[in-house]
């Protein structure tokens, strides 16, 4: 395992445990953004377990910032999360329409 894939394990523990701290959050969020700007590094990334649990788990259920009930201050930090895993999403994605839509699901249905 190299530091990048510590770093995105790390970070997914900080949001789905941490989910009410909002400095927490916000400072991992911003390392996953960090993380998730070298196309090079992004193109490891995506191939994690844990990135791909992101990709198709992000819901409250997991990741209890996204919920309806939190702070202002946690809902900014919203942003920021769906950048990064916008980048991460799109660097394999090509013409595939499915995985698409499945990353869609939780903000539509």
């Amino acid at each position: 395992m190299d530091t990048r894939s510590s770093f995105v394990i790390f970070s997914i523990t900080n949001l789905k445990y941490w989910g009410r701290s909002e400095q927490i959050i916000s400072k991992t969020l911003q390392l996953l953004n960090d993380l998730s700007v070298g196309y090079s590094c992004v193109r490891k990334l995506v191939k994690l377990d844990e990135v791909q649990f992101m990709l198709n788990n992000h819901t409250s259920e997991h990741f209890p910032f996204l919920g309806n009930s939190v702070a202002i201050t946690e809902m900014r930090c919203r942003s920021m999360f769906y950048t990064s895993l916008g980048r991460l999403l799109m660097v394999d994605l090509g013409e595939d329409e499915d995985r698409f839509h499945t990353f869609m699901l939780p903000l539509t249905g």
